[in-house]
């Protein structure tokens, strides 16, 4: 989806047009001819050992069908993958390799011309297609001629599969001006979209700060409280249900889009209302402001997730170190100093870890913990390898930082807590360096350790493990609890 959005950004901002082909493959898993996939396995290298065993897990299944609810007779199938077996994903991306080898040979031969997104040095990918699972993108010129072949290679693909394109419920998506979409659709033979259109649940083309864009995921909320309107529900159940429900329904959106604060308003005033007054939303009195409500439960407040702090986390997690490009980027790109400040560097061999400006030496940074030994430095950009010399102390090794001058009596005292404070590291000349964060022992970065790290402090001790983990009634938790809050 980031990379759907970053070609058509560029399209847009180079003033050029396109179509954007957005395919529907009909009854995907169950169209799969058997001897097309086994022939594509056997090109790509796999063995007769594991052929067999594929041919095994995929033809010896019965299959029953339901007659009043009874089921009658069986029978075997001679195609297709099924739903829910957990190799069944795998072949289908096995199969769909051979649709992605066509566009490639049509882009390099020249039939069509696909997308190029342009970097900062203005150097650039080509992007002729998209393909996840049964989710197909194809990106063309608005022509005629591009469009006849890609509807013939769509034959190919079916004669030589079995898996055949739904038309019906294809679209050409303009990017661009494109003054005779529907000549081109009608010629297809598939209806004519528009952008902002949705790729796997996302929004695609769409204006990233638009608050229309959350409508979605508001709708989903209110869906959800009508099943629970009509149902007798304790404070506690509420309670739960927003911990398991409600604040999970937006964290697919939150993990690449950043969330409006008008839309984080209205999304937990829904939350507010119905933990204090019921699924028909009634406006009771809110006994506790909702910042404790959203503390964890160690710290005194009900376990429901904060959801400016889910966002964070959400971007942090698919960050990337791109500083440019659509908004998209950009606004993951924001948080993600959030990372830095919590990451540091075990040194291995120390070439690719900074000495002065990289946290590898105590919490803090070495430019800013000896900012005068740091002025002096010569290397103010060096590694960690550089500064460290394997031949002093008889071999031993040592580290010998290069300042521009000889250090003056006042400069003494700062150089030697500078040394206490390298007192004990080493080089590994055989051992890489590598990142570690700080917020989990194992050093490994995980979603849950960052929100908590993000989650506001609670100075008050708070007896957690006497109220939530007996067993008890939600209900009467929830009463302890905002007993304890006054």
């Amino acid at each position: 989806m980031l990379i759907a959005n970053e070609a058509i950004d560029s399209i847009l901002k180079n003033n050029e047009n396109g179509i954007l082909c957005k395919l529907d493959i009909e009854k995907a898993y169950d169209n799969v001819d058997w001897s097309f996939l086994f022939i594509v396995m056997q090109k790509m290298g796999f063995g007769e050992r594991w052929l067999g065993w594929i041919k095994w897990c995929i033809s010896t299944a019965s299959f029953s069908v339901l007659i009043n609810g009874t089921p009658k007779g069986f029978f075997q199938s001679s195609r297709g993958l099924r739903q829910g077996d957990p190799l069944s994903p795998y072949l289908f991306v096995i199969a769909m390799e051979v649709f992605s080898s066509f566009l490639k040979r049509a882009v390099d031969n020249g039939y069509i011309s696909g997308c190029e997104v342009k970097g900062r040095n203005e150097g650039g990918i080509q992007i002729s297609h998209l393909l996840f699972a049964d989710d197909t993108l194809v990106f063309c010129q608005a022509s005629q001629h591009q469009l006849t072949y890609l509807s013939w290679l769509l034959m190919w693909f079916e004669a030589v599969s079995g898996m055949r394109i739904n038309l019906d419920k294809s679209e050409l998506i303009p990017v661009g001006r494109v003054v005779d979409i529907d000549d081109l659709a009608f010629d297809f033979g598939c209806k004519v979209g528009s952008l902002p259109s949705t790729y796997l649940g996302l929004p695609l083309g769409a204006p990233f700060k638009s608050v229309a864009v959350w409508d979605g995921v508001e709708k989903r909320f209110r869906k959800r409280l009508s099943m629970w309107k009509r149902q007798y529900l304790s404070k506690g159940g509420r309670a739960t249900l927003i911990r398991s429900t409600l604040s999970n329904l937006p964290i697919y959106s939150m993990s690449v889009l950043r969330l409006p604060s008008s839309i984080r308003r209205r999304l937990e005033q829904i939350q507010r209302d119905f933990l204090w007054g019921g699924g028909s939303l009634e406006r009771k009195p809110h006994l506790v402001r909702w910042k404790v409500v959203c503390l964890s439960k160690k710290k005194g407040g009900l376990g429901i997730k904060c959801l400016s702090i889910l966002n964070k986390r959400g971007l942090v997690h698919s960050g990337s170190e791109r500083a440019y490009g659509v908004g998209l980027w950009k606004g993951i790109r924001m948080d993600w100093d959030l990372v830095g400040a919590r990451t540091s560097f075990s040194v291995g061999n120390g070439r690719r870890v900074r000495f002065w400006r990289d946290r590898w030496c105590g919490d803090a940074l070495l430019c800013e913990s000896f900012p005068s030994l740091f002025a002096l430095s010569i290397e103010k950009e060096a590694w960690v390898a550089d500064v460290w010399d394997p031949l002093v102390q008889g071999g031993r090794g040592g580290w010998n930082p290069c300042f521009s001058r000889a250090l003056n009596d006042w400069e003494v005292e700062e150089a030697e807590l500078f040394l206490g404070c390298l007192h004990g590291k080493r080089v590994l000349g055989d051992v890489d360096d590598k990142v570690v964060w700080t917020e989990t022992k194992s050093g490994i970065f995980s979603a849950k350790s960052l929100y908590l790290a993000l989650e506001a402090d609670c100075p008050i001790s708070f007896p957690s493990s006497c109220i939530w983990k007996v067993w008890v009634q939600p209900k009467i938790s929830f009463f302890c609890v905002g007993g304890r809050m006054g």
